[in-house]
């Protein structure tokens, strides 16, 4: 596994080695915790690991309501119990977990490395993450741990049409929940947030990667933690209001769209079709799937579509491409842990599979009418990528909005968004000189991305 692609917005680390290195400590720290150990054989002594001629047979068999743990010490947190009992009651699911596990070892470089073998070992480590936040790390950030600890399993078939079932999306965006609410929404994870290195969000390496950090964002290094109230207090960071970080683009011409977000360009599509062939390698777009409907999406037929994502250390607020009114808002459950089955050489991230995503994951959608009217209606979309699932909504129908203004956020970290323009909108996009894909870099948000052209007369 040597040349394998870089990861989009550093999400997950460009060379493997450093998240079999970041897994394997992971293990090691569970299987040297006491607590941990005794989850882990509570969970075994409730189902055992399949023997090999057992897995030979890929036998699956449904089996009765399990007891609770012995000890209390041993107790898993709450949404990650009702993953466990799950697996061991539901036959769908108890099949989808066994034979990912099964599968892994049959992938491409299947030989090469980290894997947990066992779905019960898997569980113990989701549980051991609800007590943490993610660390700085400057040779690849691992801003995905659950996305890590489900590597390979979520590359095979079964792993596939599992994290595709409605049963396991609803067992995973509880488990995301209840890890936002008890840590990374509270004062614990603020851990995290010091100068100490490594692991450091403030630290020396962080801050190389965050240049002008205390110019342009709204904090206060002279406190604990730079004033940030937690890991997603941090996350969702403003920039301060200063004339010089981040102007609006010709706020006063609306043929100028200004950037959504503070991203980085990854596709450019025209003439975009209603369904298309969007689990593909080259993961076309299907309107009618990321707008969650033929009616909605209808307008949009023949359009452009334009798609960026957003890096670890970026700022993670939208931002109204153009001056309009507010004129419909919908918020989409969707997957947590899919992507394209058919790339087989990114096996451990979302990141190769963001068209695909666009269409399957939680999103935000916002359509804005634009006071210009050689743009009309047009449409926002954020996409959540695994663990960053937590779309919020800032604005509502009717809302008036310049040029600039604030529509939503993500919570807990980045992912990628789109852009969306009717056929009719001659548009024309400055990306900076940049080809869109893997190597493209941050465009600012509320910089010119695009230019509409007028009509002649």
């Amino acid at each position: 596994m040597s040349s394998k692609p870089r990861r989009v917005g550093q999400w997950l680390p460009s060379d493997p080695k450093v998240l079999d290195e970041w897994l394997d400590n992971l293990i090691k720290k569970v299987k040297a915790d006491s607590i941990c150990q005794g989850k882990l054989k509570a969970i075994e002594n409730q189902h055992p690991p399949a023997k090999d001629e057992e897995i030979a047979e890929a036998a699956v068999v449904k089996l009765p309501p399990p007891p609770p743990p012995a000890d209390e010490r041993y107790r898993l947190h709450p949404p990650v119990e009702d993953l466990k009992n799950a697996i061991l009651t539901d036959p769908e699911i108890n099949m989808f977990f066994h034979q990912m596990f099964w599968q892994q070892y049959l992938l491409p470089d299947s030989s090469e490395g980290v894997k947990i073998p066992t779905w019960h070992l898997m569980i113990v480590l989701i549980d051991y993450i609800m007590t943490t936040a993610p660390e700085f790390n400057e040779s690849g950030l691992v801003g995905f741990p659950i996305n890590v600890i489900l590597n390979w399993p979520m590359n095979t078939t079964a792993g596939f049409a599992a994290f595709l079932n409605d049963k396991v999306n609803k067992l995973f965006k509880a488990i995301l929940n209840y890890w936002a609410e008890t840590w990374l929404n509270t004062p614990k994870s603020c851990s995290v947030l010091t100068t100490e290195s490594p692991g450091g969000w403030f630290s020396e390496e962080a801050m190389k990667h965050m240049p002008n950090f205390v110019e342009e964002f709204e904090c206060h290094p002279e406190q604990p933690h730079y004033g940030f109230k937690s890991w997603d207090d941090f996350f969702t960071r403003k920039f301060r209001t200063k004339p010089d970080v981040r102007p609006v683009a010709s706020p006063d011409d609306d043929y100028i769209v200004a950037n959504a977000c503070e991203s980085a360009p990854y596709k450019l599509a025209i003439n975009v079709k209603h369904r298309d062939f969007f689990w593909i390698k080259k993961q076309r777009y299907s309107l009618d799937f990321i707008l969650n409907g033929k009616e909605k999406a209808q307008p949009f037929y023949g359009g452009t579509l334009y798609q960026a994502f957003l890096s670890a250390t970026s700022y993670h607020r939208w931002h109204s491409p153009v001056a309009g009114e507010i004129v419909g808002t919908e918020l989409v459950d969707g997957s947590y842990y899919s992507q394209t089955h058919n790339i087989q050489d990114d096996p451990a991230s979302p990141n190769m599979s963001q068209g695909y995503i666009a269409q399957v994951a939680a999103r935000g959608i916002i359509y804005i009418k634009a006071k210009n009217p050689h743009i009309g209606l047009m449409c926002f979309v954020s996409i959540g990528m695994s663990e960053v699932s937590t779309n919020e909504i800032t604005v509502k129908k009717g809302d008036k909005v310049k040029k600039g203004d604030q529509l939503g956020m993500f919570h807990f970290g980045g992912s990628t968004h789109l852009l969306i323009f009717r056929p009719e909108v001659d548009i024309e996009f400055d990306l900076g000189g940049q080809t869109p894909g893997l190597d493209s870099h941050n465009i600012n948000v509320k910089a010119k991305i695009a230019e509409v052209k007028k009509p002649k007369k």
